[in-house]
């Protein structure tokens, strides 16, 4: 049916995409969701991080206005990019390869398996979860047996 088809442009790919800002605070301010960070949308990872950060600004306001001192940068900042962090490491581990090796594994343990489903649907900040609290290290290891 498409043998005498003519491409009109090269085939291309997308490697990923996303973007960030210097800041997720200043004077005044915070951003939320995606306005402080878009990652790829492979994973959904942005209503995740969206309600994630709506959570914490949320808390972390009322204690403000209640006359706490908040540190914003570790407190909202650091807190939320910990998780933005974690998404980051499956989203590019994706577009390398790495992990279709991980989801096409032909001997899943389900331990493991529960472990890596409960990041994909957004408990990123779930330090009790070995594949968050060391998620490079532990998703490199999961990749390399995985491919073998």
């Amino acid at each position: 049916l498409l043998s005498d088809a003519v491409f009109c442009m090269p085939v291309n790919e997308i490697t990923g995409y996303s973007s960030n800002v210097r800041s997720l605070w200043g004077n005044n301010y915070l951003l939320l969701g995606n306005a402080g960070e878009f990652l790829d949308p492979i994973f959904s990872s942005g209503v995740a991080i969206a309600l994630k950060s709506a959570d914490l600004a949320s808390e972390l306001l009322h204690r403000h206005f209640q006359g706490a001192r908040i540190d914003w940068a570790e407190e909202y900042a650091r807190t939320l990019q910990r998780g933005v962090d974690v998404f980051r490491a499956y989203i590019e581990a994706w577009y390398d390869g790495r992990f279709q090796d991980i989801a096409l594994y032909d001997d899943p343990r389900p331990a493991v398996q529960a472990m890596v489903c409960s990041v994909l649907a957004g408990y990123v900040w779930d330090e009790s979860n070995p594949y968050v609290a060391q998620f490079s290290r532990r998703l490199d290891t999961l990749a390399q047996i995985c491919a073998k």
